[in-house]
């Protein structure tokens, strides 16, 4: 179950905040907030992930759309982790199950997008081969934040998008323009400021030379 921008339920589009899992299925052909729904916010689900096997317990899981839930961060919502594998692509999943003291790790070998549901989560290049591109979400709350890591020593940049730009490197950079770090263990963590833009909270591991603004 996932909710819209103006905070009614719905069932889940990639990219929503995920709330939970209903306990029925509610048809509402009125206004919004016409009907509630019940939802079951903590617990355990069983359900199929393509892929999944003994070695994916643990593991961070998302949603790519209403009862379809992956491994893949890419675009989509953070549902909970892998408590149990059962059998074939079946798994025990506890929602919501990040706890205080953990952060979800992501490693990316190609290009990859963003949501205002994976705010708070770590990005790596580990395994890439070239550069790769991640696109942030175009006008999001204040707040949202990720964190960068270069694992290869590959380019990994930083794209806001036609709306926002960085500030980084001792001033807003134009609109559009990514920035990259390329060495092994630098880093940036980037804050959306409400406005559209994005602040540098946190940046690089070596000298400020290590960050590039596109040209």
């Amino acid at each position: 179950m996932g909710v819209t921008a103006a905070g009614y339920a719905r069932g889940l589009v990639a990219g929503d905040q995920c709330v939970g899992v209903a306990h029925e299925e509610i048809n509402n052909t009125g206004a919004s907030a016409a009907k509630s729904v019940r939802v079951m916010t903590v617990g355990d689900i069983e359900h199929s992930i393509s892929g999944a096997t003994v070695a994916d317990v643990g593991r961070a899981v998302y949603a790519s759309a209403d009862d379809t839930l992956t491994f893949s961060p890419d675009g989509n919502s953070f549902v909970g982790r892998v408590k149990h594998w059962l059998t074939g692509a079946k798994c025990v999943v506890r929602l919501g199950a990040d706890g205080p003291a953990l952060q979800h790790v992501n490693h990316h070998a190609a290009g990859f997008t963003l949501t205002a549901a994976l705010s708070g989560t770590l990005h790596t290049n580990l395994g890439a081969s070239g550069a790769i591109v991640a696109t942030l979400p175009q006008s999001p709350p204040a707040g949202i934040s990720y964190r960068f890591v270069c694992m290869a020593d590959q380019e990994l940049r930083l794209e806001p998008g036609a709306a926002g730009g960085l500030y980084v490197k001792g001033a807003k950079q134009a609109d559009d323009k990514y920035v990259s770090v390329t060495d092994i263990g630098d880093f940036i963590e980037l804050v959306a400021d409400g406005n559209g833009d994005w602040l540098a909270a946190a940046s690089i591991n070596g000298a400020d030379a290590d960050i590039t603004v596109e040209a």
